[in-house]
């Protein structure tokens, strides 16, 4: 019974921290066979126990992200600014998400993930998306070539984790996904692939 209300509790957090991803143009979306399975009940444990290592595991799944073209749909395009919201959200992942107000990136992580960035692409965390979109016929794109992505908080069980990526370039250029992480004995965390569906804009 206890366990039922606290599952149930988690579900109310979660569902209180959804807010809408604003962007140009329908998403569509392609589905993938999971990599893992969460047990919901499992959920809030693995976000604690991962808040330990959250530099690390976005700078995992920055770096992943930014240099695989087949999951950030932008072909032989390096980004080398980068935008970040300072906030994470249960639901980056998923295009029709509605976000609540999220979680703050705190100051030492983002000062972790931009050393440990500095030599793949300049980044910098915003409060505001809007601050790094230029609007241009009604169609909005990022500024200096760049792109502006939103993570997911980090979520999972025990050794493996999930964490949520949304990267938007302009109206037709944005990708939703879950990565998967897992803590591999002698080597550390790795991302081993995604999971769920993959939206595409």
């Amino acid at each position: 019974m206890q366990r039922a209300l606290a599952t149930g509790r988690a579900a109310m957090v979660l569902a209180a921290l959804a807010m809408t991803t604003a962007g140009c143009g329908g998403a569509t979306v392609v589905s993938a066979p999971p990599a893992m399975h969460v047990r919901a009940g499992d959920r809030p444990a693995a976000v604690v126990q991962a808040r330990a290592k959250v530099a690390e595991l976005y700078v995992l799944v920055l770096r992943r992200y930014l240099s695989t073209p087949a999951e950030n749909s932008f072909p032989g395009r390096a980004f080398k600014m980068v935008y970040v919201l300072n906030r994470a959200y249960p639901d980056a992942a998923d295009p029709r998400g509605t976000h609540g107000p999220g979680a703050p990136i705190t100051p030492r992580t983002q000062r972790q993930v931009r050393a440990a960035l500095a030599g793949m692409a300049h980044v910098v965390f915003i409060a505001d998306r809007g601050s790094a979109i230029v609007a241009r016929g009604g169609c909005g794109h990022v500024k200096n070539g760049g792109i502006l992505i939103t993570l997911g908080l980090p979520a999972g069980h025990g050794d493996a984790v999930h964490v949520a990526i949304n990267g938007f370039v302009a109206c037709l250029g944005a990708t939703w996904l879950t990565y998967v992480l897992q803590d591999q004995l002698g080597a550390g965390w790795r991302v081993t692939g995604t999971t769920g569906s993959m939206a595409i804009s």
